[in-house]
């Protein structure tokens, strides 16, 4: 019973880290070409579900270790002013589940409107893979804003970033954590600017791919669902 045990706990570390390691090759893949957003989900999904997502981590899991994981952390602040540090007298199971319904929420809202302007019945297969990629486009607005969280931890050793810039800018400039935090920041930017880039492109392609109307049509949900996705993102992170 015990080595059973044991060498379930043992595949179990091994998956895990095998999905750590995919969230570089995924989040690559994410920003070197927009249209994976569509067509990994859209590849994956034809495979029998034994065999999905053995290449790349599943969007499901991508969003629980780059987003749930990380806001339990980020609303562990006090005084914080985003939604994350706000929330309190929760488990830690009840506060991921409310994290990862709200990182997700406009993934669940873009995929509904989808069906409901196509006239298409709710059920798992055509909801999943929707979901799957407006999932993929939430990490252009994430990654960039948890590199620098992390970075500020790791050289600040706290994950309040405005008080950690605040007091590296007042410390000596000579400090080798000024420079090294200084490039991360640009990297970090420069990761977003792509990034909304990438957004912008992922959605359009997936609603081009989704529908048949008129391109302006396309274009204009495009740039109805690029804004109402910056914003939450940004409600939820500022």
């Amino acid at each position: 019973m015990l080595e059973k045990l044991l060498d379930s706990f043992e595949k179990l570390c091994l998956q895990v880290i095998i999905e750590i390691l995919h969230i570089p090759i995924t989040i690559f893949k994410l920003y070197h070409k927009s249209t994976n957003c569509y067509d990994i989900p859209a590849y994956e999904m034809k495979k029998e579900e034994s065999t999905r997502f053995h290449d790349y981590l599943s969007p499901i899991k991508l969003s629980l270790y780059t987003s749930v994981i990380f806001s339990v952390i980020l609303m562990d602040q006090e005084g914080g002013k985003n939604f994350f540090s706000k929330i309190s007298g929760l488990s830690v199971v009840e506060k991921a589940l409310i994290l990862f319904l709200m990182n997700n929420f406009t993934s669940v809202l873009f995929s509904l409107i989808i069906l409901w302007v196509k006239k298409e019945k709710v059920n798992i297969p055509i909801f999943s893979k929707l979901l799957f990629n407006f999932i993929y486009t939430s990490t252009y607005t994430t990654v960039p804003h948890f590199i620098v969280t992390l970075s500020s931890m790791f050289f600040g050793e706290t994950l309040e970033i405005d008080k950690y810039i605040e007091n590296l800018f007042k410390s000596n400039i000579s400090d080798q954590n000024y420079y090294i935090f200084l490039v991360i920041c640009i990297i970090a930017f420069l990761l977003y600017f792509v990034g909304l880039i990438k957004l912008f492109r992922a959605l359009h392609y997936i609603l081009k791919n989704n529908f048949l109307y008129h391109p302006y049509v396309i274009w204009f949900l495009t740039f109805l669902f690029f804004l109402t996705q910056i914003f939450f993102t940004r409600s939820l992170i500022l």
